[in-house]
């Protein structure tokens, strides 16, 4: 149950729940002890194939063993399935002893995945049939996943009792091993609740404990589980600095427990424990900075996870060799390691499930780090490079960085609708000359801004921590929604300074009159229009778009005249948001410039919008609603009249247009609103005009007053269909600087939240 991100995927490697196998070995017991997990799936698919037509106890058997290895892949979905099989089957069988076991086996699963409501209630059905068995073993097996469980709740005083009736049962049974991994979870939810004392002494409990457990694969894995525990207790007292000789001793323990676990796994040949034990071991020694020690250790980690199919710690260790290849200033081979890793990594990004277990930002720590990486020493390598070979470098670090982005989105919104829409992007060289890509790259150490022109690159660089970029770039959001207060110019010169002063010079050279921004991380919750010189907004200088990659845009003119536009609108108070007043007649008003169908209040429901989109082929469609964008892509939605309109929904039904050969021109969103703060919520925003299979999208950071947004809508379609050379970034901005030029809308508050997206011509 150690919830650090040091264990990533092996986390669920080293939290153990109860289950024995209660049959001989086979070729897949042998393949899963020595780690190859792979393998072992396979052994047991085939063999519970030729039983599939059985209701036997060798079958349920065969499904837990499968679900086993189904875990530690992190295929977390194929485990629940094969697990509830297992159940009816026990049930079938009426094998109480079955039943506890397959019960306490779902409850580690669903734990896995975060359903800890769902874990416990396995729990302690697996602790009532195994009460009634008599039976202290399997008894001890569902009480530590109850304690798991109750801990994961934050209910460490309710988890204490099961632990302890746990570890006493498996002393009554004999277990000993079963007693170190009770120890090692009462540890860990010990320290998770602030309980040092408790997770000190059940740590000291379990080092005497694990002394008398012979070698096996279990023990291994114990081993490495007190070395990330020790390591945590490590952290902890960096941050919060008490004995001295504290830090020495963790350093010692958790240093000797890889080396033991290393020892006896090589001697087991426990491949992948091998494999993780002289991982970490590398890892421990980078962090003492002794980097000549490290190196051996991580490249002996790379040899074993080669030996086996296990691309979760193996792309892991290449990027920690990578590291500490660059920190010896070995660059070339930093990078070759680098794009090693990534190599590994892009097949199962998408499905590396990494559990509750981790981090909860576990995407930000175990995937994006690796390609933002590769790419600042791609960029500083470009620094000393010759012009051509600078070009070939930046273009391969922004490439890098363009396929996190896509993966990004991806995650956020758990499918593949980006790779798909990605096939359609063009190259940047075809964009029209006078518009520029700005790229952001808050690193670790310092800001990279790329300025792409007409297809060539360049790279500005600012001696800016990312984590003081963050910090400023989250507080001037949260002053940008606070008006008359104008306490939000000091971070818009401090950005402007930062990621546009350095680039004015080439955009006035080359006549620049259109940026678009492709934000990323904290960049994405402002408006970039906001940005200001001390003198002017950046909207007054420059129109502006944002695209979540430049890979996701495809920048190609619409014919206004031809539009066929499709009007959305909620006036009325429902579903407990407030009337929007001015609906009526911003939709009025647009439809006497496009002339647009329109559904407004009662007639506007998702079927009547559904049946809309199958009548016709609409290119813009504009929607005068509430929405609401959050980390949850599930709690993102637009409101109709009678429900919620999810953002998976809108997919759905403007999906019904995707095989036409005239896809959504623009989707215009004109009260939404994002989480101030929330830099995943933004990323949805970005995301929604990829989400719904529309080339751009027109849309809100914050909610603006009905009035203000009302003008805005109208004035933007009125500007569009008046000058059809008009792009839809240089509509956006003569609406935006008509609102600044009047006193009373002149806070960025009123007109800076509307963002184009994507397609900007």
């Amino acid at each position: 149950m150690l919830n650090t991100s040091l264990t990533l995927s092996c986390s669920l490697l080293l939290c153990f729940s109860s289950l024995t196998w209660a049959a001989d070995a086979t070729d897949g017991d042998v393949a899963f002890k020595q780690g190859d997990f792979q393998k072992a799936a396979e052994i047991w698919q085939a063999a519970q194939q030729a039983l599939s037509n059985q209701a036997s106890a060798e079958r349920v058997k065969l499904l837990m063993r499968l679900g086993a290895a189904y875990q530690h892949l992190g295929m977390h979905t194929e485990v629940l399935n094969l697990l509830q099989e297992a159940i009816l089957l026990a049930d079938e069988l009426n094998e109480a002893e079955l039943q506890s076991q397959v019960l306490t086996q779902s409850s580690d699963g669903w734990l896995a995945v975060g359903e800890i409501g769902g874990a416990l209630s396995m729990a302690k059905d697996s602790e009532s049939i195994a009460r009634t068995l008599n039976n202290p073993r399997l008894l001890a097996g569902a009480l530590n996943n109850k304690g798991n469980a109750q801990s994961a709740l934050g209910l460490f005083e309710e988890s204490e009792p099961s632990y302890q009736e746990a570890e006493q049962l498996a002393k009554q049974a004999g277990d000993a091993l079963l007693q170190g991994k009770i120890l090692l979870n009462y540890a860990d939810a010990a320290f998770s609740a602030g309980e040092l004392d408790k997770f000190q002494a059940h740590l000291q409990a379990l080092q005497t404990q694990v002394k008398t457990l012979p070698a096996s694969y279990d023990k291994n894995y114990i081993l490495i589980s007190m070395g990330l525990l020790a390591e945590r207790w490590l952290q902890y007292h960096l941050r919060e600095p008490q004995n001295p000789q504290t830090a020495v001793q963790l350093q010692t323990l958790a240093l000797q427990v890889y080396q033991q676990a290393a020892k006896e796994a090589e001697q087991l040949g426990d491949v992948r424990t091998a494999s993780m034990a002289f991982g970490y071991l590398g890892a421990l020694y980078e962090q003492q900075q002794a980097i000549q020690t490290a190196q051996p250790l991580t490249r002996q980690a790379v040899f074993y996870a080669r030996q086996i199919y296990a691309p979760d710690i193996l792309y892991r260790w290449e990027w920690q060799l990578g590291r500490q290849l660059n920190a010896a200033h070995q660059f070339d081979d930093a990078i070759a390691a680098y794009q090693r890793s990534l190599a590994i990594l892009e097949p199962i990004q998408n499905n590396l499930e990494l559990g509750y277990r981790t981090s909860p930002d576990d995407f930000n720590s175990a995937v994006r780090p690796v390609y933002y990486e590769l790419a600042d020493l791609l960029l500083r390598k470009a620094e000393t490079a010759s012009p051509v070979d600078a070009q070939t470098l930046m273009f391969e670090a922004q490439n890098t960085v363009e396929k996190v982005k896509r993966v990004e989105l991806e995650n956020y919104f758990q499918d593949q609708c980006v790779a798909q829409f990605a096939a359609k992007a063009r190259a940047l060289d075809e964009v029209d000359p006078h518009t520029a890509i700005i790229y952001p790259m808050p690193l670790p150490e310092r800001l990279v801004v790329l300025l792409g022109i007409a297809g060539e690159w360049q790279q500005f660089s600012t001696p800016v921590k990312g984590a003081k970029v963050d910090e400023v770039v989250r507080d001037f959001r949260r002053r940008l929604q606070t008006r008359p207060d104008n306490g939000f110019l000091y971070n818009a010169w401090q950005l402007y300074d930062w990621l546009i002063r350095p680039l004015r010079p080439t955009l006035e050279s080359h006549q620049v009159d259109t940026l678009v921004v492709v934000p990323d991380a904290a960049l994405r919750m402002i408006p970039f229009s906001t940005l200001n010189d001390g003198q002017h907004f950046l909207i007054e200088d420059y129109a502006l778009a944002l695209t979540p990659g430049l890979t996701l845009t495809d920048p190609q003119a619409l014919n206004w005249k031809e539009a066929q536009v499709l009007l959305l609108g909620l006036a009325d108070a429902v579903q407990d948001y407030p009337p929007l007043p001015g609906v009526p007649s911003e939709l009025q008003s647009i439809q006497s410039l496009t002339g647009g169908d329109k559904l407004l209040n009662g007639a506007y429901s998702t079927e009547a919008f559904r049946d809309k989109l199958q009548a016709k082929e609409y290119s813009v469609i504009h929607m005068a609603t509430h929405g609401e964008f959050s980390s949850d892509p599930e709690h993102t939605y637009l409101l109709t009249y009678e429900s919620k309109l999810t953002i998976n929904k809108l997919q759905d039904v403007i999906g019904l247009g995707k095989f036409r050969e005239k896809p959504i021109e623009l989707l215009t969103l004109s009260a939404c609103r994002t989480a101030v703060g929330d830099d995943r919520a933004a990323l949805g925003l970005a995301g929604v005009a990829v989400k719904a299979g529309a080339r751009s999208a027109l849309a809100s950071l914050w909610f603006v007053d009905d009035e203000a947004t009302s003008g805005m809508m109208k004035d933007f379609y009125r500007e569009v269909m008046n000058d059809p050379n008009l792009t839809k970034a240089k509509a956006l901005r003569k609406v935006q600087l008509k609102l600044i030029a009047q006193d009373r809308y002149w806070h960025p508050s009123y007109w800076a939240p509307f963002l184009l997206i994507g397609n900007w011509l």
